[in-house]
């Protein structure tokens, strides 16, 4: 401060020594030029020292508070967490926590003006007297409005944060729920959605509340009365719905806890997991798993985390029907191994939640729930297994397969001594190297509606405002070198003022035209990376984790949003303001121009060497943020099982860990930014030297007012190019986040032509299919094109009307079939052709194929918002029609007994509905959309056999007259089927009728 302020007396001290009123001699005079320039040196030195240390200060107390919500997240109680959703959380460690960052570098300021302002009235009522007062009190007449602004700005911020938390979240369940987005053909609407954002059994139906018994044993939810005690030092859990984390199989299955390779072997050969991993090839149980496990079948990752649950040595063990998403013959092989009186986990105290009823024989208590209350209570007495025939083995005796009982076939499978994974799906993610391409930068600038008439216009505000702010000036210095009494015309002053408030109309519309400018630029970008997101492939989905694709959708586009603009603005707003100076110096005092000769190459070669590294800093800070938000958001997934298996810890210290590698990053990248500040602070201060020199030399041949108009422009120039140039590395540096968010624009679109030579969709018929025939011919398909086939050369034709039953072991390729007729792989990876009546499904365009086939998968996604934007986002269907299609599920009662009725809100996941509701929510679906097609991907493996009766009930009834592709694990899914497609490798092992196979001995023919 003391700095600052004798600049400004020394300029006066120069000033007087030119109009010889100052007494100084000559070395006075040069003295008081050095000490000019070493005060300016001393004030940018101590600046960029604070700085530096206050944006340090925020550096930590962002990392504090990120790690202290974690550690908040891994504490706070389930039911609480429900009242927010995924994208707040996220968005507080994303957008929120960073906000004490940037405020942190300008905290001292809230000291420092306050005295500056005081001490600077003092001494221009020393020379100046009264006029001093009319100034300030305008600047304090000012302080009220910029309050009101404060505050007005302060709710659209939350308006804002509000919107963000709406688009992030939207994202998270897009990224989520990718596959059935594509199979239900809604990208359109979540784009539209964006844009506008002891052995125990129990048992019971969908609803009853078997597995919220599990979590008020695990301390998941709140006890309103009773109590609730425990006599166990450990719990080990199995979710209903497998948590997997990207990350190896191992550690998904150790979970932070040391190894212990005999009891991790046994667990593998319990789990029915040894022949999945010889099945990996060399890489075993280090193979890389996608985000969610989406790279692993249903059967695989509930058998992971299965073994999860067994690795951990408790004392009590919730299994939450982990054996429904598995074949019979693994299911009756993981009860005998893992839960049954002669297993794994023999003596320790376990409570089997499941539907599969012919598992409780061996129980020593059984729990019938209903509606939350105990209707049944059965000690040591067996249940009359109503469903024990109710249940399809599908692999054969002989078969190699997962199927078969370690037991009775010994694998060689061994412990994988290897580190890491060459085949991983998961590949790390990559920056680009160099300076941002210029195609780049003029689409931010040209985005439309406006494009490059609009890109011209804003040059056009920019130098009219500046050339406005130096002609103010410039007549100002005019005005002061006038004699007494031509001071005193009202002319210069009514020119004076006119041109004042001409800058300040122009500088409003040019800010608020700028903005808009970006703004489009943003939404454009945006929106591209929103339509890329949507349209690519499952591929895509497969090897960027949830919190790669976050972290571009919140913190990059919050940096397109906010920090890109006002880095822009700058840059151009002070680089024109340099250029003004500049102009203003050389008519003032051409020979300092002689010193800019040197000096402007020496600091943009500075620029471009500071930039080499800065750039690339700023990509490797935003690729390290990657892995926080993928931790996070897998945390926010798995957060019971953290809790479950006691591994607070291990996962606070991962995510502080994570938090630490980007903090080295940005310290280094913040660090190097206030470096190149401070260069360009001392080589600027030379400039002002030279000028004072200069004017004290040529004191006999310049004007008083010019020289000191040269010299105070000379110390505003070391301010204006030190920040231009600063300001234009920083608005290349937050470039790479629009960079980021460019590169998912270009993601590569879903491939609309099937590998058909003439690459020309064709448009069938409206009521295509009208019968529903499907015909596989030489079809064979990859999920890679580097990869082993997992349909191999398929020859089949299923007829109109005809139901068909798909079995086969994990893996044999019944999912793939399914995936095969949505088209939903890379196209390049197929061959042969799939024909649904006689036309070939890779000349249809995607949208059209898609939305002709009705499907019910395995898992039921659903996504924030009422419960009729889940049956019907397009609104195609009236209000009436979507009741009917609920009350066909007995969905009905939910909808009557809540006052919202259609619009009742669906929480995050449909986490406020059971297993089972979310189930027959996807069944109306089907029902509604009444295609001529219908695939069932396993959909009753989570519902008991009430519910999974009254499904198929209603399958029969509505789809009587349509195409119908059964995936099951249940007998009774299919007994009804005209046909039972088995397959085994990928390949067709038996297609005929039930009556030639034996369905109660896995499968083997008769």
């Amino acid at each position: 401060m003391v700095a600052r302020i004798a600049q400004p007396l020394h300029i006066r001290q120069i000033v007087l020594y030119i109009k010889g009123q100052s007494g100084l001699p000559v070395y006075g005079a040069y003295l008081c030029a050095i000490t000019l320039c070493v005060s300016a040196m001393v004030q940018a030195i101590i600046h960029q020292q604070v700085f530096f240390r206050n944006t340090r200060i925020g550096m930590r107390i962002r990392n504090a508070l990120s790690s202290t919500i974690y550690k908040h997240l891994l504490t706070i109680n389930t039911a609480a967490l429900h009242k927010t959703t995924a994208a707040q959380t996220i968005n507080l460690v994303a957008n929120d926590a960073g906000k004490f960052e940037e405020l942190s570098p300008f905290v001292h300021v809230i000291l420092w003006v306050p005295l500056e302002a005081l001490i600077t009235f003092g001494l221009i009522w020393l020379y100046i007297g009264l006029p001093t007062v009319f100034g300030y009190a305008v600047l304090i007449l000012l302080v009220p409005i910029q309050l009101i602004f404060s505050r007005q700005f302060g709710q659209y911020r939350k308006e804002t944060m509000k919107y963000t938390d709406k688009r992030v979240q939207t994202i998270n369940e897009l990224v989520n729920g990718c596959q059935i987005i594509k199979m239900y053909n809604w990208e359109k609407a979540m784009e539209q959605r964006v844009r506008e954002t002891r052995r125990f059994g129990v048992k019971g139906a969908i609803g009853a509340g078997k597995s919220t018994l599990l979590a008020a044993i695990l301390g998941e939810i709140n006890l309103i009365s009773g109590k609730l005690q425990l006599y166990v030092d450990s719990i080990s859990y199995a979710p209903q719905s497998a948590w997997i984390f990207a990350d190896t199989i191992r550690a998904n299955i150790l979970l932070g806890k040391p190894m212990n390779e005999e009891r991790y072997k046994n667990v593998i050969k319990a789990c029915c997991l040894d022949i999945d991993l010889l099945n990996f090839g060399e890489v075993g149980d280090l193979l890389m798993i996608g985000d969610k496990g989406i790279n692993l079948s249903g059967g695989q990752k509930a058998r992971i985390s299965l073994a999860r649950a067994l690795y951990a040595d408790a004392d009590l063990y919730l299994l939450d029907d982990p054996l429904a998403a598995v074949d019979p013959n693994v299911a009756k092989n993981i009860f005998d191994q893992c839960i049954g009186p002669r297993s794994f986990l023999r003596g320790k105290t376990r409570i089997l939640v499941t539907h599969q009823t012919q598992f409780l024989v061996e129980a020593d208590q059984i729990i019938l729930l209903r509606k939350g209350h105990i209707d049944e209570l059965h000690i040591e007495q067996p249940v009359d297994n109503e469903s024990s025939n109710d249940t399809l083995e599908s692999d054969s005796s002989n078969d190699t397969s997962e199927t078969d009982s370690p037991d009775d076939n010994e694998t060689d499978w061994t412990l994988n001594t290897a580190t890491t994974d060459i085949n991983s799906i998961v590949k790390n993610e990559t920056s680009i190297d160099g300076a941002i391409k210029w195609s780049v930068w003029l689409q931010l600038f040209t985005a439309p509606p406006l494009r490059w008439f609009g890109f011209f216009l804003m040059i056009i505000f920019m130098v009219g405002t500046e050339a406005l702010y130096d002609f103010t000036n410039s007549w100002l210095a005019l005005w002061s070198g006038k004699d007494e009494n031509e001071q005193r015309s009202s002319f210069y002053a009514y020119v004076y003022l006119g041109v004042i408030f001409a800058t300040l109309i122009i500088a409003l519309l040019r800010a608020g035209y700028i903005f808009y400018i970006m703004l489009r630029g943003s939404t454009y970008f945006h929106n591209r990376m929103l339509k890329g997101i949507l349209y690519t492939s499952l591929r895509f989905f497969e090897s960027n984790p949830s919190g790669r694709i976050l972290n571009r959708a919140s913190k990059d586009q919050q940096v397109l949003d906010e920090a890109l603009p006002m880095a822009l603005i700058d840059t151009m707003q002070y680089l024109l303001m340099t250029l003004g100076a500049i102009a203003i110096i050389g008519m003032t005092n051409p020979w300092v121009l002689l010193i800019l000769i040197p000096l402007i190459p020496t600091v943009l070669w500075l620029r471009r060497f500071y930039m080499r590294s800065s750039r690339q800093l700023k990509r490797l800070e935003s690729v390290s943020r990657s892995p926080i938000y993928a931790l996070f958001s897998s945390s926010l997934d798995g957060l019971t099982s953290i809790r479950a298996f006691d591994a607070q810890i291990d996962f606070l210290n991962m995510f502080i860990e994570r938090i630490d590698t980007n903090a080295r990053a940005y310290f280094i990248l913040f660090a190097t930014t206030r470096w190149f500040g401070l260069q360009l602070d001392l080589i600027t201060s030379l400039l002002t030297l030279v000028t004072s020199v200069l004017a004290v030399a040529l004191r006999h041949q310049i004007d008083p007012s010019a020289a000191a108009l040269s010299i105070s422009y000379c110390i505003t120039l070391t301010g204006l190019f030190q920040w231009a140039m600063r300001q234009s590395a920083e608005a290349e540096n937050f470039m790479t986040s629009a960079e980021r968010i460019h590169e998912y624009g270009q993601l590569t679109r879903e491939s609309h032509s099937n590998n058909n030579k003439s690459g020309v969709l064709i448009q069938p018929a409206d009521d295509w299919p009208s019968r529903g025939i499907i015909e596989f011919k030489d079809y064979t398909f990859r999920y890679r094109p580097e990869l082993d086939p997992v349909l191999k050369n398929l020859n089949l034709r299923i007829e109109s009307k005809e139901k068909i039953g798909i079995i086969g072991r994990t893996g044999a390729g019944k999912s793939s079939l399914l995936q095969a007729l949505f088209r939903l792989v890379d196209q390049s990876a197929i061959n042969g052709t799939i024909l649904i009546d006689d036309i070939d499904i890779g000349r249809l365009s995607l949208d059209y194929l898609r939305s002709h086939i009705s499907v019910i998968p395995q898992v039921p996604i659903l996504f924030c918002g009422t419960l009729r934007y889940n049956i019907d986002p397009f609104e195609q269907y009236s209000d009436e029609e979507c009741l009917t299609a609920l009350e066909a599920v007995q969905l009905k009662p939910l909808v009557r007994n809540h006052p919202d009725g259609l619009h009742l809100m669906v929480t995050e996941s449909g986490t406020n509905l059971s297993a089972g509701e979310r189930q027959l929510v996807c069944v109306a679906r089907a029902i509604l959309k009444r295609s001529h097609i219908l695939l069932i991907d396993e959909a009753t493996a989570n519902v008991d056999h009430t519910t999974d009766r009254m499904i198929q009930e209603v399958i029969a009834d509505k789809f009587r007259d349509r195409t119908i592709l059964t995936i099951a694990h249940r007998l009774n899914t299919i007994a009804n089927s005209n046909r039972i497609l088995m397959l085994q490798d990928g390949e067709v092992a038996y297609f005929d009728v039930p009556n030639n196979i034996d369905l109660t001995q896995g499968g083997t023919q008769n």
